[in-house]
């Protein structure tokens, strides 16, 4: 392992441990509070985190686009609609039909924003076009949403407010040895086509020169980092902010842009910031803060840098 990325494995490890031993009610060691608790919370950020990175670093290399990201192109907003309105719609319908249809619909909201996507890409559209289209993709599905709740009951009501709000501690323990295998399922075959995302990072054409199937891996592509997004925000709600800053302090990081060495160091910064976020929660209990605000504080920053070191980016 570089020796980088194993510096940002320790860290990994530190703020592991630091929350499994440190809650809201101070540091406690006790057997059931770690296991039930704080054990399922820190798996959650971890896979979550990870997901939400390396699907933001898929769609920066396929889309060509350094601020391509799962929230800023509007594909976490396409996801939040469609499992909306499946919650205002199913009622009456057992737990397992609940869930099995929010998981197919929450990959279907994915999924559709990314093709919408992909055919103004192939319309030429430029890069601030295509974040401007993202924008309005997510203004879209967030009236979507807002019709949807002044339609809905009471009790639906509650519950998707609970889920918008984003939060790593939604997953119980009954849901959580499912959401571990979706992660790993979405996760692992990233890890399979390092090559052909490198010569992707150089650009389609060349991937096409060295011999690579671009419309098979353009669809590979799209259904991974779709079935990841689709994955943290059934679990979890809307999360942002992680996808599109992730690849960028990656990068910063390592000096290097290597996909074997780039994947892991993205993966762990992901994992690093939804800790962060975790851990501004646990130290700040009366405070009620959300994990997105914390994120937003980390992120905001990070792309008005990047932007500000990019001056020279044209329309």
């Amino acid at each position: 392992m570089n020796k980088k990325n194993f510096s940002l494995a320790f860290l990994v490890g530190v703020f592991t441990i630091f929350l499994l031993i440190y809650g809201e009610t101070g540091f406690n060691l006790n057997h059931d509070l770690i296991w039930q608790l704080r054990w399922p919370k820190v798996l959650v950020c971890f896979f979550a985190g990870g997901m939400l990175a390396i699907s933001g670093l898929l769609m920066q290399i396929f889309f060509q686009n350094p601020l391509a990201g799962p929230d800023i192109l509007g594909v976490s907003s396409g996801s939040s609609l469609f499992v909306a309105f499946w919650m205002m719609a199913s009622t009456g319908l057992s737990q397992t039909m609940m869930e099995w249809g929010m998981s197919a619909m929450s990959f279907l909201g994915a999924v559709s924003v990314f093709f919408i996507l992909i055919f103004f890409v192939h319309k030429n559209m430029s890069r601030v076009s295509l974040i401007i289209t993202g924008l309005l993709i997510s203004s879209f599905a967030s009236s979507g949403i807002s019709i949807l709740v002044s339609m809905s009951q009471a009790l639906q009501l509650k519950n998707y407010l609970m889920w918008s709000m984003g939060s790593f501690r939604n997953v119980t323990t009954p849901e959580l040895p499912r959401f571990i295998l979706l992660s790993f399922l979405s996760i692992l075959p990233v890890f399979f086509f390092t090559k052909s995302l490198n010569q992707f990072l150089l650009s389609e054409n060349y991937a096409k020169s060295m011999g690579v199937n671009v419309k098979g891996m353009r669809i590979i592509f799209v259904s991974i980092a779709a079935f990841q997004i689709s994955i943290v925000t059934l679990f979890c709600g809307p999360i942002g902010f992680i996808g599109i800053i992730s690849p960028h302090l990656a990068r910063q990081f390592l000096k290097r842009s290597q996909l074997n060495i780039l994947l892991p160091a993205t993966f762990l910064i992901g994992v690093m910031l939804a800790y962060l976020a975790e851990v501004a929660i646990v130290l700040t209990p009366s405070l009620s803060i959300s994990v997105n605000s914390v994120l937003s504080l980390i992120g905001a920053p990070v792309i008005v840098a990047y932007l500000y070191r990019q001056r020279e980016w044209s329309l």
